[in-house]
């Protein structure tokens, strides 16, 4: 996997953050944002013909930290891609 970090703003965040990582070599943007209450919250889009498809996450996950939110949205995006690829019958 791949890092690469794209600063981001948003309305109703301390902090938010994207990070591009590549998983079989499908590239995921995964999004990470602190809220004003401190906890953070994550979603992953998969980069599919220069357009994004939400793939996982969501603001009812909360993490402690941003690093404990970006591994859970890109987790839970592999075991997207992995699902994906097992319906096609490839391992």
């Amino acid at each position: 996997m791949s890092t690469g970090q794209i600063p981001e703003t948003g309305r109703g965040y301390n902090h938010e953050m994207e990070y591009e990582e590549s998983y079989q070599g499908r590239r995921i943007i995964v999004t990470t944002k602190q809220g004003i209450a401190g906890a953070w919250t994550s979603g992953a889009e998969l980069l599919d013909a220069g357009r994004r498809v939400f793939l996982a996450g969501g603001s009812e996950d909360t993490y402690a930290s941003e690093e404990e939110a970006r591994r859970a949205a890109l987790s839970a995006a592999a075991a997207a891609v992995d699902r994906a690829r097992t319906s096609r019958g490839k391992p």
